[in-house]
């Protein structure tokens, strides 16, 4: 009987340090077995090799922080270092290792490489310690599922904004305002892509030289704590860098064998080339995996000013209609990036809604092709970018409840698949308005809610907002049915 006893306690014993054990390292047999599911897909993808972009199971719930490491860096523990011949810079080392940190900024990351380095400067092999690394493994942020889409209250961010600390910060106090939706710059006009991308074509042209968001894996990290919905806007075929990098890409002249539109203010990619097209999914991939809730492609088009006759294209995919063309490449992004549960929504000029025939075969936006294969679109119904008497209004910048409303309507009349939201853009500014304020900005929200939008994305192109804080102030609504309230 005392054996038995004593028996059972011993095993009452064991089994409680094995529960302790198990409690205290609960995250890290978790992170054990996610990891072990991980390389199990990638054994899984190398041996059935399916077609790129596509994953053979879900999403693991964790990854490894510190894979593609950079030559030179080593992670060891809680101890992330980098080991190189003579004396590279602290700047050099700082960019390199900052998506593997909690620094936003790389140069405050090499001003405390510098600080905590001190007495190796002068070594010839030298070792740097690089602070404020993160855990061997952390959350991976590519969705298990299509995000729901929220009733979006949105602000457009330039790359320039999105890259400061400020904005960062800034983050956990969105909702207070009113707002719980970004629109930031992956890459706009310019062809500047706003972050150290590891896109071969990127690479290969030295595109995104001069990118303003250092460590977007952060930004991502933080905007999800904080429940902010981030959507990446891409402009796509209007890209002045790729045009310039790699001329061959772009639209060329039927006149002189050369770039279409040379010296001119708007520079095109040619939209019907294989490789601008697989350059701009490619983007939309790299931002997928790394965890986005949407992408938006916007200058999703052809040119509409210049020599319009003298423009040609490559027609990588057979000789196609402008309209045939954009909506097969829509096409192309909607399916390369399904597997990623990552939304895809497009931007349309306002007067495309109107339907007119003059409009559509100039850009090739045709609503009923392209909502095929998106799961938003968002008209710039901007009241001042309509000309004046359009519509029977002589001022239609001074009518922004109508064509708002009316837009939103005529856009929802055209849609080919059930479940797309239109979620318009609207003006934030004060071209041609003769009074701009809190109340024109109401009026707006008001029609955008009225026509049974999906919320809707202000537009400022130098970031500010005040206007719009003060038109959302008091009026903190937590879904559309507070909007209806609005006078």
């Amino acid at each position: 009987m005392n054996n038995f006893k004593r028996n059972t306690a011993i095993t009452a014993l064991i089994l409680l340090v094995v529960a302790v054990v198990i409690s205290a390292n609960y995250y890290r047999i978790r992170y054990a077995v996610d990891y072990g599911r991980s390389r199990l897909s990638d054994i899984v993808y190398n041996m059935t090799a399916p077609e790129e972009g596509s994953l053979p199971f879900p999403a693991p719930r964790y990854r490894a922080a510190y894979e593609n490491l950079e030559p030179g860096f080593l992670h060891c523990g809680g101890v992330f270092l980098y080991r190189g011949d003579g004396a590279p810079s602290a700047s050099s080392v700082a960019a390199l290792a900052l998506p593997h940190t909690r620094y936003y900024r790389s140069s405050h990351l090499a001003r405390d490489m510098k600080k905590l380095n001190t007495s190796l400067q002068n070594k010839k092999r030298r070792t740097l310690i690089i602070p404020g690394s993160l855990s061997s493994m952390v959350e991976n942020l590519v969705h298990r599922s299509k995000p729901v889409m929220p009733y979006v209250r949105g602000l457009y961010y330039t790359g320039i904004t999105t890259g400061t600390v400020k904005t960062l910060k800034g983050l956990k106090s969105l909702h207070a305002r009113g707002i719980n939706s970004i629109v930031f710059d992956i890459k706009d006009i310019p062809g500047i892509v706003s972050y150290p991308s590891r896109v071969a074509m990127v690479k290969k042209y030295n595109l995104s030289r001069q990118y303003t968001i250092g460590n977007i894996d952060l930004f991502i990290r933080e905007a999800r704590k904080h429940k902010i919905y981030t959507i990446a806007r891409i402009a796509v075929f209007r890209d002045h860098r790729l045009v310039k990098a790699a001329p061959h890409l772009a639209i060329q002249s039927k006149k002189t064998g050369g770039v279409w539109n040379r010296g001119k203010k708007e520079l095109w990619c040619d939209p019907s080339n294989r490789e601008v097209q697989d350059y701009n999914i490619a983007l939309a991939l790299e931002l997928a995996k790394k965890g986005v809730d949407e992408i938006q492609f916007d200058y999703i088009r052809f040119p509409t000013v210049g020599k319009l006759k003298d423009a040609q294209f490559t027609y990588s995919f057979g000789v196609m209609k402008k309209e045939e063309v954009i909506a097969a490449f829509l096409k192309r992004a909607y399916e390369a990036l399904q597997p990623f549960k990552v939304r895809l929504s497009i931007d349309i000029f306002g007067v495309v809604a109107w339907g007119k025939e003059v409009d559509i075969r100039k850009t090739g936006q045709r609503i009923e092709l392209l909502s095929k294969y998106c799961d938003c679109i968002s008209p710039m119904l901007y009241p001042s970018h309509f000309n004046d008497d359009f519509d029977g209004h002589s001022s239609p910048a001074n009518r922004p409840y109508y064509f708002i409303y009316q837009g939103n309507r005529k856009v929802m009349k055209r849609l080919q698949k059930k479940g797309v939201a239109i979620r318009p853009w609207l003006q934030a500014f004060g071209w041609k308005v003769s009074r701009y304020n809190a109340d024109y900005i109401i009026r707006q929200m008001k029609a955008s809610h009225d026509s049974g939008a999906r919320g809707f994305l202000f537009w400022n192109a130098s970031n500010s907002y005040s206007t719009v804080y003060k038109a959302l102030e008091g009026r903190n609504f937590g879904d559309s049915k507070q909007i209806s309230k609005l006078p």
